[in-house]
């Protein structure tokens, strides 16, 4: 079957404006396809019909989300594009790891942003397993997103066919992965542990934003996802995943995707057979330098990296952190109206030990501020604090108890700790403390969130908690 021309350009015209996505001449297949697919699984009789329909529906619903997984690729495996991954594994991550160790703060933060079902964040974890033997004693935050909750809900499972393996080594699946049947593979329960799913669609607002834990990030992973958006969609979310990254952060994207325009300012940084940008020139980097007893790479023959080669940087990258306040500066900070605003852009920095102190300070000034609680709930989770952040939610749900934020980042939690239940039961509160509210309000605490935004969001995540617990794939 195939759409009319006027049909095409109403479609078109429509997933530019709602979703981002461009469909020219060369994709108008792929158009057709999605748009035919998503009829037939929401049983609308004509794709006339069913444009009409989603005209009338709001960017943050459920059917556009649905539409969008139709009308995107998911195609994905361990540790795709190898030049990327050695530039990660030689160069960038033991570069962050080194600075952290030096200042003391074991701490690293990644985003997967477009992580389909889940083996890009999943190769992350195991990069950092091999490169940190001490893991333990960090706080290590992989967030994996996606628009689509069927793929979410599959990555969380981990489970896997022969052709997510195509370009892995063998002793990589003979270490982290056990046979679950003739055709699957189980990835190790330690790695699944350290990523967090959650639905985002990348093309819309809302992020970063502490309370959607999309903050503060020292890599931002977002491959073959930026090529199927318009120019507009293109810029605006480069320029808010620029704005998630700390200072010194990097964002990777695939080739195809690279552009010193779109990304300016971001520094472009050239290493063997990929470029990645990242959010500050440094004069000091050059790919040109040698390595120094680099660690081992995931494509090359297993043997045993010891730890001193395992954190020696081939550049130098250092991670820029703002100066820690003194009680003085504190007392003087909180004492003006605008000490959590102060706090916020600390912790949106990466100055999260700071951001807590500010919030620390300002809560024992009035403890019965519910902002403040949030705040500090979210920053905790950001450094992997988590009884330290449902302490907090939990002080200020009971001073506002309609507070959704409180209630979305507590059942997040919940849904982060394996508590299924508990993560459903408070974001069905969430949707129903939204459900009649404007959808362009501004929800308090959460950086600039809207209703809307919150509210589907929301609903992602109990359609993604409601997928059957055993994998089909």
């Amino acid at each position: 079957m195939r759409l009319t021309g006027e049909t095409c350009l109403h479609a078109q015209a429509l997933m530019a404006s709602r979703l981002g996505l461009d469909f020219s001449k060369g994709r108008l297949a792929d158009l057709e396809r999605g748009l035919f697919k998503a009829c037939r699984a929401s049983s609308v009789s004509s794709p006339e019909t069913y444009l009409a329909w989603l005209a009338t529906l709001p960017n943050e619903s459920a059917e556009w989300r649905r539409l969008a997984s139709h009308l995107t690729v998911g195609e994905t495996y361990f540790f795709r594009d190898h030049a990327l991954f050695d530039a990660l594994e030689r160069q960038v991550l033991p570069s962050l790891i080194s600075a952290r160790r030096t200042e003391g703060t074991l701490r690293l933060r990644l985003w997967s942003a477009g992580c389909a079902t889940g083996e890009e964040p999943y190769s992350l974890g195991i990069l950092l397993d091999r490169l940190l033997p001490d893991l333990r004693d960090w706080s290590v935050t992989i967030l994996a997103t996606d628009i689509n909750p069927q793929a979410l809900e599959s990555a969380r499972r981990g489970c896997y066919r022969e052709w997510s393996f195509r370009e892995t080594p063998q002793w990589i699946r003979d270490r982290y992965f056990h046979r679950r049947s003739a055709e699957s593979f189980e990835l190790d329960a330690g790695i699944r542990r350290m990523v967090t799913f959650a639905p985002l669609n990348l093309a819309e607002g809302g992020y970063p934003a502490a309370v959607t834990n999309t903050s503060a990030m020292d890599v931002i992973v977002c491959r073959n996802v930026l090529m199927y958006f318009t120019r507009d969609a293109q810029r605006a979310t480069v320029e808010r995943l620029r704005t998630a990254l700390v200072r010194g952060g990097w964002l990777l994207v695939s080739p195809a995707e690279c552009s010193a325009e779109l990304f300016r300012p971001l520094a472009p940084i050239n290493f063997p057979g990929a470029i990645l940008y990242q959010n500050e020139q440094r004069s000091a980097l050059s790919s040109q330098h040698p390595a120094v007893s680099p660690p081992v790479t995931v494509r090359q023959a297993e043997t045993v990296v010891p730890e001193s080669s395992a954190l020696l940087p081939v550049v130098e990258m250092r991670v820029t952190r703002a100066t820690v306040p003194s009680e003085d500066q504190v007392e003087a900070l909180v004492a003006t109206p605008t000490y959590l605003e102060r706090a916020r852009t600390l912790a949106d920095q990466g100055g999260l030990d700071q951001a807590r102190q500010f919030c620390t300070a300002a809560l024992a000034r009035d403890r019965l501020e519910p902002e403040a609680h949030l705040l500090l709930a979210a920053i905790c989770q950001e450094q992997g604090d988590l009884p330290a952040a449902l302490e907090a939610l939990r002080r200020a749900i009971y001073l506002a108890p309609d507070s959704a934020p409180s209630h979305f980042l507590l059942g997040s939690l919940h849904l982060r700790e394996g508590r299924r239940e508990r993560g459903r039961r408070s974001m069905e509160t969430v949707v129903s403390l939204l459900r009649s509210a404007p959808r362009d309000q501004t929800l308090p605490g959460t950086g600039g969130l809207t209703a809307g935004r919150l509210l589907e969001t929301a609903r992602a995540y109990l359609e993604m908690s409601s997928q059957p617990s055993e994998n089909r794939r």
